[in-house]
């Protein structure tokens, strides 16, 4: 399997797909009863509302925001999701791919810390301020180990640069 020869790639591929999978659905389905479990996440209306009010915004918009909120997160899902098929089927540009998920995901912290500041919850910007410092971690280890494969490759028979370095 592919993804095993990538395994810390793959680990941080796995972990901010269902971190933003899970955060988005957060959006949505707080306080609720899904069926099979009740989810107990973050009662953001009540926040928004208050940050909200802050702001001297409507509180009708509310929902709209933390719904689009939600497909933010869904489409930085979706890079990892991008990055993860790659990563699967063994084709060439997952590290790539997964750098620009890391970045995107970044922009949404950045995005996020922004609005932390202007309503002043300085509880969110520090977590949100963590969350860019672990996915920074996570572009150095995706680096590092694509770093390795890479020399290991170099040395490696089977590869087009099996003469490398050139013979004299």
């Amino acid at each position: 399997m592919h993804a095993l020869r990538q395994p810390i790639t793959a680990v941080v591929i796995v972990f901010w797909f269902f971190f933003w999978l899970l955060n988005g659905l957060d959006k949505f389905f707080a306080r609720q009863n899904v069926g099979f479990v009740h989810w107990w996440g973050n009662h953001r209306v009540e926040k928004f509302t208050m940050y909200f009010d802050r702001l001297a915004l409507d509180p009708a918009l509310v929902e709209a925001t933390l719904i689009f909120a939600g497909f933010v997160e869904f489409g930085a899902a979706g890079f990892f999701v991008w990055a993860a098929i790659r990563l699967l089927r063994g084709e060439p540009g997952v590290a790539y791919r997964t750098d620009l998920a890391i970045t995107v995901s970044i922009a949404v912290f950045l995005g996020f810390t922004i609005f932390d500041v202007i309503v002043g919850d300085r509880a969110e910007l520090l977590e949100h301020s963590t969350y860019i410092g672990v996915l920074l971690v996570s572009f150095l280890a995706v680096s590092a180990e694509s770093f390795f494969r890479h020399l290991k490759d170099l040395d490696s028979q089977s590869t087009l640069n099996r003469h490398y370095p050139p013979k004299a």
